[in-house]
């Protein structure tokens, strides 16, 4: 592969620094989406107490796609997560966990300039900080998988992720940074979309698998988009797993996306990203 052939495929989703809307702020979710690698810490400084510089980076981090492409299909987070100083660099290390991704999303929809305080904490604290320690919205234990729209904010024991929307069948398509199995059964994944729902062939995990064929090529050269469980993902166990949702006066909702279909959403967030698509 050569060095920047990845960089020419129609993935890049725009996003505005600083701009506080819910459809701005899905755009910066998915704009390291299929060129971040998972990287156990990945975002945190080095004491693990908070945000490493690239998760308070302006822009998805240099290093994150750099670190991707000098990767294959055989990279394993877990040779990492002993030697993280094998991928540091004067930003951080190069690549982001749960925690780390959406503390690098929540700074770039709310600042525009790099290097203020980050937003990363353990990945089952997140949603209940976002309400109640920055007060960005509101934060229950109490709801539904049905209940879940785009722009929610879930954790879970032990993750974090963010809902992009319900399909028909009540599946639900996230984002996210794990580490799936490549092709050839390596732990390496990171951020990309994933299908929830209760069955493997649900909705959700098909949208998600054409997404990503179409968008990331060298991503989905490597990593097959994954299904996860339901009952799995919207576990609310213990204080601090629940669900957060953006306050109005936060995130303005100007274009109504929180009511749309995700199939309306993602075709809404990638039509700017996908030239032969305005062709249509």
């Amino acid at each position: 592969m050569e060095e920047n052939s990845y960089l020419t495929d129609r993935s890049s989703v725009q996003y505005i620094p600083g701009r506080r809307t819910l459809s701005n702020f899905l755009a910066a979710a998915l704009a390291p989406v299929g060129t971040t690698l998972y990287v156990y810490g990945g975002g945190w400084n080095r004491q693990d107490t908070g945000a490493s510089a690239q998760a308070v980076t302006i822009g998805v981090p240099a290093p994150w796609r750099e670190f991707f492409l000098r990767q294959d299909e055989r990279y394993d987070y877990r040779d990492y997560r002993s030697a993280p100083e094998a991928v540091c660099n004067p930003f951080g290390w190069a690549g982001a966990d749960c925690s780390g991704y959406l503390g690098w999303v929540v700074y770039n929809t709310m600042h525009d300039r790099s290097d203020g305080a980050g937003y990363v904490r353990p990945a089952v604290e997140m949603a209940r900080a976002l309400a109640e320690r920055y007060c960005y919205g509101v934060w229950t234990q109490l709801y539904a998988p049905e209940e879940l729209r785009p722009g929610d904010v879930v954790s879970i024991p032990g993750h974090v992720w963010i809902c992009l929307g319900r399909c028909g069948d009540g599946s639900i398509v996230i984002v996210h940074s794990t580490p799936s199995p490549s092709v050839t059964g390596q732990p390496g994944g990171g951020v990309q979309l994933s299908g929830v729902g209760e069955r493997e062939e649900c909705q959700a995990a098909e949208l998600a698998r054409r997404y990503m064929s179409r968008y990331y090529s060298e991503w989905s050269r490597r990593y097959q988009a994954v299904h996860k469980s339901l009952a799995d993902y919207t576990r609310a166990e213990g204080e601090c797993a629940g669900r957060f949702r953006w306050s109005p006066a936060v995130l303005s909702d100007p274009d109504g996306c929180a009511g749309w279909s995700v199939e309306a959403l993602l075709s809404s967030l990638f039509d700017i990203a996908d030239p032969e698509k305005k062709k249509d």
